[in-house]
């Protein structure tokens, strides 16, 4: 079960990676320019919190649930 929990962290932190810059000089040249400053600073958030489930080595219920939802707030699917 880590394992598929840290693939699906590790789907959901590459996605983000395209967001994390938190420089706002360039998210002004950058194709992201209509985000605000807070969904920018929400998506750096999101990114670190899937990279340390990514490293994680064990994991609760709570991180989850957590997962589960961050992955549908990016529209991500969701288990049937």
């Amino acid at each position: 079960m880590l394992s598929k929990f840290r693939r699906e962290a590790a789907v959901l932190a590459a996605y983000l990676s395209q967001f994390d810059n938190t420089d706002t000089a360039y998210a002004q040249q950058s194709p992201y320019v209509g985000m605000t400053d807070k969904t920018r600073a929400q998506m750096h958030a999101d990114y670190q919190q899937a990279c340390r489930w990514l490293a994680a080595i064990e994991y609760t219920d709570a991180d989850i649930a957590a997962l589960a939802h961050m992955r549908r707030r990016y529209g991500f699917p969701t288990e049937p």
